[in-house]
């Protein structure tokens, strides 16, 4: 647990002083992969189907059910709701929560 809070103590300095763009790195890295994978395997089909002459259903099947998936859509819903900023400063609001309860 001392390990646990340790390190999000260390994130969340290095948040605070770069203005928020650790999470938005985040993102944008998550974003990068996944479309990336998504691309290189419609693209491997595309090049089966015009090199065999057939449509390879499996992988087509395949990517649907792994891009589609229940785990997809919750990371997505994470990654949207952890990065919620109403007051518009650059840092989600979750992560200053820490700051208001150092208040207290």
């Amino acid at each position: 647990m001392k390990l646990i809070k340790n390190l999000q103590s260390r994130v969340t300095k290095f948040v605070r002083k770069r203005g928020g763009t650790l999470p938005k790195l985040f993102v944008w890295i998550y974003a990068c992969i996944f479309i990336g994978c998504g691309t290189l395997t419609i693209l491997g089909v595309l090049y089966e189907f015009f090199t065999h002459g057939s449509l390879n259903y499996k992988a087509v099947n395949d990517c649907i059910d792994k891009y589609f998936s229940p785990g997809v859509a919750a990371t997505m819903g994470v990654i949207g709701v952890l990065l919620i900023d109403k007051d518009k400063d650059g840092i989600p609001d979750k992560w200053e929560q820490d700051k208001e309860d150092e208040k207290k």
